[in-house]
């Protein structure tokens, strides 16, 4: 028997399992058989008693469930480390700089688990209770596999706590000095992976750095939430003729400085809400050539999305308003609860309330190692659109 116990879906619910997604709430089950332990494994079974497959189980979790094979097989050394060589194998498909993500979670059929490579510094984050208690065994075989000199868990990420694991940070193999050296689009960062976003960059668009760049040369650039700077950077580098880049962090501000420094790009770094600085911009009629958003996620609930699509119109209008004729807006959403559909009519909105035509240019999404699963929804959470400002400003 490979597992203890056995986990039934109730009748009268639509279960997305059914059709290929991996998550099992707690209100689909119907019964459990036998004892299962928080952070084990369960036999799945659909409500007329078929196998579903094999999932990681944790009853403290709203997600009680995460199928990690349609049949029945343990989630043991040999099993992760066939995992492991498939998402190595797949990322080394692409081209990429010294830094990308090597496993992705339910992406790569290791629900929970993430592994960033900064050159030859790995950065793990195991976000299930199943994945924290097989933390060393991954490392073990990462290292193997690898050589990598340094692996670190950031397991600071608040998604832990709905699996009642700690926010925690440690250095799983050898020794970590920061700063750790990487190159992504042209760029050279000179990071601290114990700081920084996530695991310590916005991996997730590192293909669009360069993306956006194509359009800067010759422009006035305006970068709202720009983080450590990569899209300011990267376009400076490609041909604009100015920027200004605008986040609230001292923090990032400051290693987004010292990478223009090293890199003799100049840019004016500003610390501000960025709501309150365009809504002054707007008053003072300052316009550019070129914008960027690229704004947090404002919001981690689907209950929440109602107040976070106002937050972004708002920052559209603005953004339009500032937005030279024939200028460039290349502009984000990182939250899955937005869906392309939702950005596509604010967008719409956004344009029609300003007497505006805007052209489409290009799309764009999260970089091609962080995969998309057509039947996993959350897997696609990146919208990116770069827009082109048609026609003339009517009244402003």
């Amino acid at each position: 028997m490979i597992h203890p116990a056995r986990l039934h879906l109730n009748k009268g619910v639509r279960h997305r399992i059914l059709s290929g997604h991996p998550w099992v709430f707690a209100s689909e089950v119907d019964r459990l058989e036998g004892a299962p332990e928080d952070g084990g494994t369960v036999e799945l079974r659909s409500p007329k008693g078929e196998l579903l497959g094999s999932a990681i189980y944790n009853s403290r979790s709203q997600i009680v469930a995460r199928r990690y094979a349609t049949s029945l097989v343990a989630l043991d050394e040999a099993l992760i480390s066939g995992r492991l060589d498939e998402a190595l194998a797949y990322r080394g498909k692409f081209e990429a700089g010294t830094a990308r993500r090597l496993v992705w979670s339910e992406s790569d059929q290791l629900p929970g688990l993430i592994v960033d490579r900064y050159d030859d510094v790995f950065v793990l984050q195991t976000l299930t209770l199943a994945m924290s208690r097989r933390q060393e065994s991954i490392a073990a075989l990462l290292g193997a596999k690898t050589g990598c000199r340094v692996i670190l868990a950031r397991n600071d990420a608040p998604v832990r706590q709905l699996e009642g694991l700690p926010l925690e940070r440690t250095v799983l193999q050898g020794e970590y000095a920061a700063p750790t050296r990487v190159r992504i689009a042209g760029i050279v960062y000179e990071l601290d992976l114990w700081s920084g976003q996530k695991t310590g960059f916005y991996l997730d668009q590192a293909e669009n750095y360069a993306a956006v760049a194509a359009y800067a040369k010759g422009r006035r650039m305006l970068d709202c939430f720009t983080n450590q700077g990569a899209f300011a950077l990267t376009a400076m580098k490609a041909g604009a003729v100015s920027c200004r880049a605008l986040d609230q962090s001292a923090e990032a501000l400051r290693h987004a400085e010292a990478t223009a420094r090293a890199a003799r790009l100049e840019i004016e770094w500003v610390q501000v809400n960025v709501f309150d600085l365009l809504r002054q911009y707007e008053q003072k009629r300052e316009t550019f050539d070129f914008i960027v958003l690229d704004p947090p996620s404002f919001t981690k609930t689907k209950g929440n999305k109602t107040s976070a699509l106002r937050g972004y119109h708002e920052l559209h209008l603005r953004a339009l308003r500032l937005l030279t004729p024939g200028g460039i807006l290349a502009t984000f959403s990182c939250s899955h609860h937005v869906t392309v559909e939702d950005w596509s009519g604010l967008l719409e909105k956004a344009a029609a309330e300003t007497g505006l035509t805007l052209r489409l240019r290009q799309r764009l999404g999260q970089s091609s190692d962080h995969p998309v699963l057509v039947n996993v929804p959350e897997t696609e959470y990146l919208h990116g659109y770069v827009l082109e400002k048609v026609s003339p400003a009517q009244a402003r």
